[in-house]
Parts: C-alpha cells; structure tokens; sequence
C-alpha cells in the first residue's frame, strides 16, 4: 500500500488506470487520492502506519455518507440548498473582504469624528463609571509602603521621579497620572473588585485595599458617572469604528449598484416581465 502512494506522489503525467485501495458502494479510493499523505522523511513503518489510518478513516466516512444519504432523500434538496447558499455567501464574503482592502479608506478626519460626536450625543452616555487614575501593587511582603502612601497623598506629579524609582524596585504593578479613561471592565483586570466596587473610587481622594499577597493604593484624577455622556477621549475609537463600518456598508452599496447598472447596458443581465 506504501509504495503505492510512493509511487503515486512521484507521478507527474497522466499514468494507466490505477488499482484501488478501497471501495464503498460505487465509490473508490485510489492511490493518487492520498497524494500528500506522507513524506520522503517518514519512516516506512510510520508510512504503513498513516495510510492504514486514512484508509480505514476513508471507508468508514463513505459508509456513513451512504447510510446518511439512503436515509435523509427527502431532506436532501434543502441540504444541497444550504450548502450551495453558504458556499455563495463564503465566496461574496470574500469578495468583500477583498474589494474594501482595496478601495475603503480607513483614515477619519479629526474633524469628522468630532462632527459625528457632536451629532450624536445621546449614543454615548456611559454605562458604567469610568476613572483616570494612578495607582500601584506592592507585594505584603516588601517594606516602604508608608512612603508610597505619602507621596501619593501629597502630589503625584511632583514626587513623580521619585514614585517611578521607587516603584521600578519595590512594586508589582503601577501607573501614574493615566491619560487613558478605565472603565470597571477595565479595572477587574488590574484591581481587586474590592477595591473599586461600590463606588469606592467616586472620590479624588487616596483609596487603599490590603489581601494576603498584596496593598493596592489608587488616587482618581477624574471621573464620570454612570449615566453622563462620555468625553470625547473616550469613545473616539468608537466612533472611527462606527464611521468606517457606515462608510464600508455605502461603498459596498455604491459598488453593487454601478455592477447592476453595467451588466443591464451591457445585456449581461435582463428582467423579464
């Protein structure tokens, strides 16, 4: 069996018929089907051992088609309908994907993701707080946290060198003075929930919390409630997100409309009433 599909691999013309390595009912497995299976580096043994498997794998698929297909004749026009749906719409769906990386222009204007912004105010009120903040995780176990704690409470940015020193080498985790807006999504990625659950960090004031492994400081910069519109900041990406999807649907459609048009003056396509 081996040699083969050794010898089916090497062929490179059109050869005589070929002997089967297997048959189902009228279906046929031959040798050029396995094409690929194996390669010059694997051992004969380990060849045997693979095209066995196919094989055996082979015979067992068609038995189970054939029983399936015996027995599923009447949903067989809608199973072949589905199939050939899906394999238009994989087909379209490429297409798609191709004709916008050539032609849809992803850069937005500053301008027009304000303007959308403006426009649109009643879409971006926040579901949840959001927090600028800096903050820092020391293990249990190091020493010097009353020093952290009273640089934070005094003023961040002017002990700013000072923190970044000091946390470089006693500290697991830390940031300082964060331009970026955190939701609580955000947070449960960094902070214990008991921490900021419960509106703890409505405040700009110095918020501590202390488990078996770790003490945790935060001092908000800012907030904004649950309820209130977003800052612009931070749903900016959101909105060239919702531009560029509004923008792909407009092209698509400008593209399949002048493809309409031309297959009509053309003759390439034709309505019959």
């Amino acid at each position: 069996m081996v040699g083969l599909l050794l010898t089916a691999c090497k062929r490179q013309q059109d050869v005589p018929e070929e002997e089967p390595l297997a048959r189902v009912y009228d279906s046929y497995l031959y040798p050029s089907d396995l094409a690929g299976l194996v390669n010059q580096e694997t051992s004969p043994e380990d060849s045997a051992a693979i095209v066995s498997e196919f094989v055996d794998n082979w015979v067992r698929h068609q038995l189970v088609l054939k029983v399936a297909a015996t027995n599923m004749q009447r949903e067989a026009a809608a199973i072949e309908k589905q199939a050939r749906d899906y394999k238009e719409s994989l087909l379209i769906y490429a297409y798609e994907r191709q004709w916008l990386a050539e032609n849809l222009d992803t850069i937005i204007s500053m301008d027009s993701l304000q303007a959308y912004f403006t426009a649109n105010r009643e879409e971006f009120r926040l579901q949840s707080d959001i927090y600028r903040l800096s903050y820092a995780v020391m293990p249990a176990d190091i020493t010097g946290y009353d020093t952290l704690r009273n640089w934070f409470v005094k003023d961040i940015g002017k002990f700013r060198n000072e923190l970044e020193l000091f946390c470089l080498n006693h500290c697991s985790n830390y940031v300082f003075e964060s331009p970026v807006w955190l939701d609580n999504n955000s947070l449960f990625k960094m902070l214990p929930l008991d921490l900021y659950g419960n509106g703890r960090l409505r405040t700009t004031g110095v918020v501590e919390y202390a488990d078996d492994n770790n003490r945790y400081i935060v001092k908000v910069q800012e907030y904004i409630l649950q309820g209130n519109y977003a800052p612009f900041d931070y749903v900016q990406e959101d909105i060239r997100r919702i531009i560029i999807n509004r923008n792909k649907i407009d092209l698509l459609k400008k593209n399949y409309n002048s493809m309409y048009s031309d297959a009509m003056q053309r003759n390439n396509a034709q309505l019959y009433k």
